[in-house]
């Protein structure tokens, strides 16, 4: 989906109207900060797009308004994306499971330090670690394991693996924490989705053509957070 987005560029012109290519450019964009659930750096990617080429331009005065009214996203969010996009789109293609927003983040500062290069270096010998669940907790303790000074890869690697044989047996711990990690993600994402549903009417206008329909749904979707509530509370 990234690869697919226009490099970002500088603004065509100071026009408010939009040629047909950056119509082009912004649908495209859009399509994928819709898409954020499913992939994060391509969200990242189109907002530097939107934002550096000001496509936003048409319908916001700025850029923090064009996030916030049209993706219920703030500013900074919309920056963080920003910054992870250019080594999340480096580390997908290396592993079996894409990387989460929480462990790019992690490994951004070294990133920024070093050079993406020494990120992925990281990123790596972490995922071939035999029975190491890869976690943000544990990136961030594969970098801080890093030697300071200047980056060496041999001894990078070295140490990362030193640390990681020190894990063991923590499988207590890990799962937990990566436990939390996703569900906040997920049910943030949800959350995000759902008041997007509220604020556009898109319920009031389906209630309307489709009641029994919405209706139904809605008494699914109770009875799905009762099974939840009784799965996490009730059976411990």
């Amino acid at each position: 989906m990234a690869k697919a987005l226009p490099v970002p560029y500088e603004a065509i012109g100071n026009s408010p109207n939009l040629i047909d290519v950056e119509r082009d450019d912004l649908a495209a964009c859009e399509a994928a900060i819709n898409n954020l659930r499913i992939a994060y750096w391509a969200a990242g990617k189109a907002l530097q797009v939107i934002r550096d080429a000001r496509l936003y331009r048409a319908d916001y005065p700025t850029f923090e308004e064009y996030c916030e009214q049209r993706w219920d996203m703030s500013r900074s969010y919309a920056n963080r994306l920003i910054r992870a996009w250019p080594l999340a789109e480096r580390l997908v293609p290396i592993g079996t499971k894409d990387p989460s927003e929480g462990q790019v983040r992690e490994l951004l500062p070294l990133a920024a330090h070093h050079g993406e290069g020494a990120a992925v270096t990281v990123y790596q010998t972490v995922i071939e670690a035999d029975g190491v669940q890869v976690t943000a907790a544990v990136l961030k303790g594969a970098v801080d394991a890093v030697p300071e000074g200047d980056f060496d890869d041999a001894e990078a690697v070295k140490h990362i693996r030193a640390y990681l044989a020190q894990l063991g047996t923590s499988e207590n711990t890990t799962p937990e924490i990566d436990a939390v990690e996703s569900f906040t993600a997920e049910t943030g994402r949800l959350r995000t989705i759902l008041q997007r549903v509220v604020k556009r009417d898109i319920l009031r206008g389906a209630a309307r053509d489709h009641p029994e329909e919405v209706r139904q749904t809605l008494t699914e979707l109770r009875t799905l957070l009762d099974e939840i509530e009784k799965s996490a509370f009730h059976e411990q």
